[in-house]
C-alpha cells in the first residue's frame, strides 16, 4: 500500500480530515508509521497521543462567555489513544486477527497423522478403554 494511502487512513482514524485545521503533519504520521511497522491503528494511536500531548501544554482559558477547554480536547485524544491501541492488537498488523483452528476436518487429521515431522501425542482416543479398541479401525474410531 502506498504511503499516501497508509497517511490517509491514519488520518482518517484520528479524525484529522479536515484540510482547514490539520492536528499533525504528513511527516510526523509517517514517523509514526515507521515507528509501528505500518500499522496503521498504531501509528494513529501514537498520532493521537501526539495531538493530546499538544493540547496538554494549553491551558483552559474563560474570558466572560467565550471559553477554551483544551485539557478536555487532550482528554478525548488520550481516550481516542486507547481505542485505537485495543483496535491495534485485533485488527492490526501484529493483532492476534482472527483464530485458526486444524484438524477438524477427517482429511486435515489425515494429514496431521502422516506428516513425518508431526510430534506423536502423548495420548490417544480409547488409551484406557478394557478390551483395548486400538486395534479396531483407525485410532479416531471413524
Amino acid at each position: 500500500m502506498s504511503v499516501l494511502k497508509l497517511v490517509d487512513n491514519v488520518r482518517f482514524l484520528v479524525g484529522d480530515n479536515d484540510n482547514d485545521d490539520i492536528q499533525i503533519t504528513n511527516d510526523n504520521i509517517v514517523f509514526a508509521l515507521d515507528e509501528t511497522g505500518d500499522d496503521v491503528y498504531a501509528a494513529a494511536a501514537v498520532c493521537a497521543r501526539a495531538i493530546a500531548a499538544k493540547y496538554s501544554r494549553q491551558v483552559d482559558t474563560r474570558f466572560e462567555s467565550v471559553a477554551s477547554d483544551y485539557s478536555q480536547r487532550a482528554e478525548n485524544y488520550y481516550k481516542l489513544a486507547r481505542r485505537l491501541e485495543q483496535q491495534s492488537k485485533k485488527y492490526g498488523k501484529k493483532g492476534l486477527g482472527m483464530p485458526d483452528a486444524g484438524g477438524l476436518t477427517y482429511t486435515g487429521i489425515d494429514l496431521a497423522d502422516e506428516n513425518p515431522d508431526r510430534v506423536k501425542p502423548k495420548f490417544r482416543q480409547d488409551q484406557f478403554a478394557y478390551p483395548s479398541r486400538h486395534d479396531m479401525g483407525d485410532e479416531y474410531g471413524h
